[in-house]
């Protein structure tokens, strides 16, 4: 897909679409941070989690988008926000508050480094198996593994080790926002209720705790939920709860779901442009959390259908 097809495609998305998009982020290096902040400012308007309610209800001319990161990585601080800070982006950090109090990694690296180490992944460390279990079972299941091949994960790189509370503060003073992502990054809802609403609200008073001030949005880890656990979310002192449904927002959108779209560090101008798109069609791109179906190509809108088929099937590939 060329820039002229990118252009026709987000035309056609923005015409039917007069909210905006939340984009969920991961780790990105200085250049890829530009090269995401150029691609998205040709279309949208970069907003801050403090206006998204007023452009929600009140949609402007041009559609607006808002950026946010996961995971509390080092390179957040590193990489993302000095160039952020630069070009005058706003954006939200979402941190598991437990990964930078006692700085160890979190499970799905270790559990990739192990894999790595391994050359082969075996059955029981499977992400799709990993991810049905409770915190405390898959942490017992990855300890065991690594105790078993003599496996010991290094906590060095920036992508993979945490921000510090000292950084996370100097991001706010900067005019970042910090929000919370629990506590272990434990997936909520395999956890017990009574577990997974601590988790919650235990990771929004420790932001709020370690800042100073008021920590009023929330990230469901893996983007799983409920809507018991994002109204528990509300009632514990949120009033932005992200979840990974992969949507376009707008007026019907409510503040305790609010949906996002991942984007990967790798991902050209073209990838980012076609999974936007994409997002402007209802069940156009499966959810990352699990829950939602791969997108199909002979469900999309009429309109849209013969260009996506210039883009190629490496292309239309969701994450």
């Amino acid at each position: 897909m060329g820039n002229t097809a990118g252009t026709f495609l987000l035309s056609l998305a923005r015409k039917f679409h007069r909210g905006g998009i939340i984009i969920n982020e991961h780790s990105l290096t200085r250049a890829q941070t530009v090269l995401h902040v150029s691609v998205l400012s040709r279309w949208f308007e970069f907003i801050s989690v403090q206006e998204l309610p007023a452009r929600l209800s009140r949609p402007g001319e041009k559609p607006f988008c808002l950026l946010t990161f996961d995971d509390g990585k080092r390179s957040h601080f590193s990489n993302a926000a000095p160039e952020l800070e630069r070009l005058r982006i706003p954006a939200v950090f979402y941190v598991p508050t437990d990964f930078l109090t006692n700085g160890e990694m979190l499970w799905f690296d270790r559990r990739e480094q192990l894999v790595r180490r391994l050359g082969f992944c075996p059955f029981e460390l499977r992400l799709e198996a990993l991810k049905r279990l409770s915190i405390k079972v898959l942490t017992e299941r990855l300890e065991s593994y690594c105790k078993r091949y003599e496996f010991k994960p290094i906590n060095k790189d920036d992508d993979v080790r945490p921000m510090s509370w000292d950084e996370a503060r100097s991001l706010h003073r900067r005019g970042f926002t910090i929000g919370a992502h629990g506590v272990t990054h434990a997936i909520l809802t395999h956890e017990t209720k009574g577990r997974a609403f601590e988790e919650i609200e235990e990771s929004i008073e420790t932001v709020s705790h370690e800042l100073g001030v008021n920590c009023d949005s929330f990230a469901f880890p893996n983007g799983n939920y409920t809507t018991e656990l994002a109204m528990h979310a509300v009632s514990s002192g949120a009033t932005t709860v992200m979840t990974t449904d992969p949507l376009w927002a707008g007026q019907t959108t409510p503040l305790w779901r609010i949906p996002r779209i991942q984007l990967f560090g790798s991902f050209s101008q073209t990838q980012i442009e076609l999974k936007v798109v994409l997002a402007a069609i209802r069940g156009g791109l499966a959810n990352p959390n699990g829950s939602g179906r791969r997108f199909r190509l002979n469900e999309t809108h009429p309109q849209l259908r013969g260009s996506l088929l210039s883009a190629g099937p490496s292309e239309m590939t969701t994450s």
